[in-house]
C-alpha cells in the first residue's frame, strides 16, 4: 500500500460517500457495483480518528478504477487521513478504456432512467384512455338499454293505440245500436 499521493485532489473530487463519480457530468456514483462493501476488507486500515478507513474506487479521470482509503467521516469533521491501496495507476489504454466504459455506464442509466420516465408517462395515458373508453362502453351500453327500451315501449304504445281505436268504434257502433233500437 502506498501512501497518499499527487491524485489525491483529483480522486477526493470524484468520489462522494464511496459512490465515485464525475460532478462535472452531475453524476455521482460508482457505474459497477462494488464486490464488497467499504468497510468488508482484511487486514484493516485505521485512520487517525482511530477508525476502520473504507475503501472506495476512484472514478476520476486520472485514477479510474484505482482503490483508496479516506477517513469515514472526512466530509463531517473527520481527519484528513487518504491512502491509496493500489500501487501507480494502469497504462493509458486501460484508463482510457475505464473512463470510456464508465462514461457508457452514466448514459446508459441516464437513458434507462428517461425510458423508465416516458413509459411511466404513457402508461398513465394509457390508463386515463383506458378509463375513458370504459366510461365510453358504459354510457354506449346505457345507450343501448335506453334505446331498447324505448323501442319496446314504443311498440306497447301502438299496440294500445290499436285497442283504444277499436274500443272507440265498438263504443260508437253500440250507441248506433242503441240509438236505432230506441227510434225503432
Amino acid at each position: 500500500m502506498a501512501s497518499a499521493s499527487s491524485g489525491r485532489s483529483s480522486t477526493r473530487s470524484s468520489a462522494c460517500g464511496g459512490r465515485g463519480g464525475d460532478a462535472d457530468r452531475g453524476t455521482s456514483w460508482s457505474p459497477i457495483a462494488y464486490l464488497e462493501g467499504p468497510l468488508e476488507y482484511k487486514p484493516a486500515v485505521y485512520c487517525k480518528c482511530k477508525k476502520k478507513a473504507p475503501r472506495w474506487i476512484s472514478w476520476s479521470i486520472m485514477n479510474p478504477g484505482r482503490r483508496y482509503y479516506a477517513c469515514i467521516n472526512r466530509r463531517a469533521g473527520g481527519c484528513d487521513f487518504w491512502q491509496w491501496h493500489d500501487e501507480g495507476s494502469t497504462t493509458p489504454f486501460v484508463k482510457q478504456l475505464l473512463i470510456d466504459l464508465r462514461d457508457k455506464v452514466w448514459a446508459l442509466a441516464k437513458e434507462n432512467a428517461e425510458l423508465r420516465d416516458s413509459f411511466a408517462d404513457a402508461r398513465s395515458g394509457t390508463e386515463q384512455q383506458l378509463f375513458g373508453t370504459l366510461q365510453w362502453t358504459a354510457l354506449t351500453t346505457a345507450l343501448a338499454d335506453k334505446e331498447s327500451e324505448v323501442f319496446s315501449l314504443t311498440g306497447n304504445l301502438k299496440k294500445l293505440e290499436t285497442q283504444r281505436q277499436l274500443l272507440v268504434v265498438a263504443i260508437i257502433g253500440c250507441m248506433c245500436i242503441v240509438v236505432g233500437m230506441l227510434f225503432t
